[in-house]
């Protein structure tokens, strides 16, 4: 029992030339992503003095890190063979899996009165798609699937891959749906649209001198900074405001603006504090936390409510710890050792078996110096995934979310 757990957690470096940088910067986002939600379960934003320091994080978080994801998740789809169905199966089963067991807190923890007939309903009828953090699920299966045009262009007719892209945003914001993600999809493709073209122009990035890249990112970053701090005193920040569309360039495009840059400003700025990290734990531990975002994902949205009625500074402590550890627990104690439950909740597939063992895989591109790459030296690698468990899973269908 114990040596089939262990081969169940997932381990950095594996398959050997996984990237160390990309798992660190998803990591760092995860952990960003659980931080603000438990801000939110530990103090009442809606009623909080904007000027106080759990509010002004609470924004600085939202105006960067949910485009850091879709970034990250553009990335490594470039290279790929997208299939509608693999993505449906990684993303939309866990969605409606899920779904339910949220209602139940939403509805006994929470004090939610609706039923979940119309929680059904308002999936097809209204932009606030199901209750926790469901909603990135079927957002990026959207923008998934918004690649193909992008990818069988270019295969079939060679058309740039640049031009589909802007064509597919100027698509996506002119459909009038605003339900099951496509109001968040019309805002956070053109990240995922840039990670995309990152990965395919890595080998330029690649090419970038590291000490101009740093300077860059250190300038960057304080611009980021002092456009936070200014524009958070003038009261310009709304991060979670929705929609937001194209259109917004001709009704409020100083707001469109501010919008777009801070949130590139702020994935620059992730990319340079995760640059900056000098000791091989750090970054290991950081990836490793980038191996299980998923496990993270869809179940701290429950167990950061475990505060024991704390609030505060405690019960934010309490709440982001629960979050991330407890979440883990859940997933590696219970979801992922049935194959069942890692298919239903994670997402997960069970790796196809060869006659010599285990289906030959390939890793995703590794992330370039000139966009964010780390100096690998003394990290080494980390085990030897999971071999002798009697159950193997593809690297690529590990539950990253990408």
């Amino acid at each position: 029992m114990r040596r089939h757990f262990i081969s169940n957690i997932p381990r950095v470096g594996v398959p050997p030339g996984r990237d160390l940088a990309v798992d660190a910067l998803r990591g760092f986002a995860i952990l960003l992503v659980v931080l603000g939600h438990s801000i939110a379960v530990a103090t009442d934003l809606r009623g909080a003095d904007p000027k106080t320091l759990m509010f002004s994080i609470h924004r600085f978080i939202y105006l960067f890190h949910m485009p850091l994801l879709f970034l990250i998740s553009g990335y490594v789809l470039f290279g790929k063979k997208l299939r509608p169905w693999d993505r449906a199966m990684r993303l939309l089963v866990p969605f409606f899996a899920w779904l339910p067991l949220y209602y139940l807190m939403n509805r006994y923890l929470l004090g939610w009165q609706v039923p979940f007939t119309e929680v059904l309903k308002n999936l097809f009828k209204s932009p606030l798609i199901a209750p926790g953090p469901l909603w990135f699920l079927p957002t990026l299966f959207l923008c998934s699937v918004a690649l193909i045009p992008a990818a069988f262009l270019k295969s079939e007719f060679k058309w740039p891959e640049e031009a589909t892209l802007a064509a597919t945003l100027v698509v996506l914001n002119l459909i009038r749906l605003n339900v099951l993600g496509f109001m968040q999809v019309k805002y956070f493709f053109l990240f995922f649209a840039v990670g995309y073209l990152a990965a395919k122009y890595r080998r330029t990035l690649d090419g970038l001198h590291k000490k101009h890249v740093n300077a860059g990112l250190a300038a960057i970053s304080a611009l980021f900074l002092f456009g936070f701090t200014g524009l958070f005193y003038m009261g310009r920040l709304d991060p979670s405001a929705f929609p937001v569309t194209l259109w917004m360039l001709f009704s409020d495009p100083l707001g469109w603006i501010i919008r777009y840059s801070m949130a590139f400003l702020g994935i620059a700025f992730s990319i340079a504090l995760v640059r900056a990290l000098k000791t091989p734990v750090a970054r290991k531990t950081l990836a490793w936390f980038g191996l299980v975002t998923m496990d993270i994902y869809v179940v701290h949205g429950i167990t950061i409510r475990a505060t024991f009625g704390t609030t505060g500074w405690v019960g934010l402590l309490i709440s982001f710890l629960c979050g991330v550890f407890l979440s883990l627990a859940v997933s590696l104690l219970l979801l992922r050792q049935s194959e069942v439950t890692a298919m239903l909740f994670l997402g997960i597939r069970p790796r196809a078996r060869t006659s010599s063992g285990v289906a030959p895989v390939t890793s995703a591109p590794s992330m370039p110096v000139g966009a964010m790459a780390l100096d690998e030296e003394g990290t080494g690698i980390d085990g030897d995934g999971a071999e002798g468990s009697g159950r193997h899973f593809e690297p690529d269908d590990e539950p990253t979310l990408w």
